[in-house]
């Protein structure tokens, strides 16, 4: 829910809360192109990108590994804009900021957000209070079973929506 939660009864989702940098060319099926990541990256605040990083689906990443700087109207040397962690513990880059998988942002599809890019320390996450564990001997009585549940109060929402973390939307399909 902190990734794609609508904000009604669940925290509003980095997805959701992130403004749209960039939109994909329609009739593309929501790919990106190394041009729309550019663009992303610069739709953030400058101040922003010294502690950005991407945050993307397994698919996603998939096509991102793929890119090279020519994929674009320009020509360019051919090499690819994702560059590996060389030592453990390194992430792997793409255009020199830290990529991280999360299955919870959508893979690329028309009008789908694909792509995160910005500073997440700009989302916020607040706890209520304590988890709260309960115990039930009375719920199953007459099956003998004792009934538990964990209960936490918690909400997230991005604090500044003005560039700290821009998205990337597919373009509607043709």
């Amino acid at each position: 829910d902190f990734v794609t939660g609508s904000g009604s009864s669940k925290p509003n989702g980095v997805a959701g809360a992130a403004t749209v940098g960039v939109t994909g060319t329609a009739g593309k099926a929501g790919a990106f192109t190394a041009d729309n990541l550019l663009d992303l990256y610069f739709s953030v605040i400058a101040p922003y990108r010294r502690n950005a990083y991407w945050m993307m689906s397994d698919a996603a990443i998939a096509a991102a590994r793929k890119l090279r700087d020519d994929s674009g109207a320009s020509a360019g040397t051919g090499q690819y804009l994702w560059a590996p962690g060389l030592v453990a513990g390194e992430p792997s880059t793409l255009l020199g900021r830290p990529v991280v998988v999360d299955p919870n942002v959508a893979d690329p599809a028309a009008t789908a957000v694909s792509v995160l890019f910005g500073d997440f320390s700009a989302y916020y996450i607040r706890d209520v209070a304590g988890v709260r564990f309960e115990r039930s001997d009375d719920f199953a009585f007459d099956s003998d079973v004792v009934s538990f549940r964990a209960i936490l109060r918690t909400d997230g929402d991005l604090v500044d929506t003005t560039g700290a973390i821009k998205a990337f939307k597919g373009g509607a399909a043709s």
